[in-house]
């Protein structure tokens, strides 16, 4: 059985991965910056979820977590994510930044942590929970694609800048997932519960996938989106997402 470290798990799609990873044997360190829920998911999950309570903008303080951990895990999943949703009448820098320190920064700071021990173990995976936004930009949602676009290439190329490593660098994509994050949000269609999400992306780590996209129907529209010219994609993407 593997030990994870899932960030993001006191809620969403985390929150599944954490309860599915120890329902199918394996160990979980779930970090996230609510102690009270991890710890109510430690009393319901048993002595294989360990919780630590941890803010991932905070690089100083994922360093210390990540130091003070019983072993060291096999597999790092970066779930923790903030959005930002609806139409925007102005350019908004706070909420790239606050978007940026989270989506972004913060799974960087659990590579920077993890990266050289798995290194000299020879041997670790990094997920990072991207977006099929990260493919092409929706309308009222700048910070988020942007975020998720720039983690995406982050993996990429860590991928293909170190491949001597024999350390894995595992990419997700999914589209609408119902959690807390997106509640009340317009626009969505094809939503994913979060237990399925999860479950399809632990399947597709246990698998060796380095690139798991879903769903089908979403993934082949923004492959569409992906492959349409700028002028095109700007003129018709309110056709098909609502800001």
């Amino acid at each position: 059985m593997a030990i994870y470290l899932i960030t993001g798990a006191s809620s969403g799609i985390g929150r599944e991965m954490s309860r599915l990873a120890v329902e199918r044997g394996h160990t979980v360190y779930g970090l996230a910056r609510r102690k009270d829920i991890l710890d109510e998911m430690a009393s319901e999950l048993g002595e294989r979820f360990l919780p630590f309570a941890c803010d991932v903008s905070d690089k100083a303080a994922v360093h210390e977590v990540c130091e003070n951990l019983p072993d060291l895990p096999q597999i790092a999943i970066m779930s923790a994510g903030l959005g930002a949703f609806g139409a925007k009448s102005e350019f908004d820098m706070e909420s790239f930044e606050r978007l940026f320190s989270v989506n972004f920064f913060g799974a960087l700071h659990v590579i920077d942590a993890l990266y050289k021990p798995f290194k000299k173990r020879g041997s670790g995976t990094f997920v990072g929970i991207s977006s099929l936004s990260a493919y092409r930009a929706l309308p009222g949602w700048p910070s988020y694609c942007a975020s998720k676009a720039a983690l995406t290439a982050a993996l990429e190329g860590l991928a293909v800048s170190l491949p001597k490593e024999n350390l894995r660098y595992v990419t997700v994509h999914p589209s609408f997932i119902a959690t807390p994050m997106t509640a009340g949000q317009k626009g969505m269609f094809l939503v994913w519960e979060a237990d399925r999400a999860a479950a399809h992306i632990l399947d597709g780590i246990e698998a060796g996938k380095i690139d798991i996209v879903f769903p089908a129907v979403t993934r082949f529209l923004m492959w569409i989106l992906r492959l349409a010219p700028s002028w095109l994609h700007r003129a018709s993407i309110n056709l098909f997402f609502k800001a």
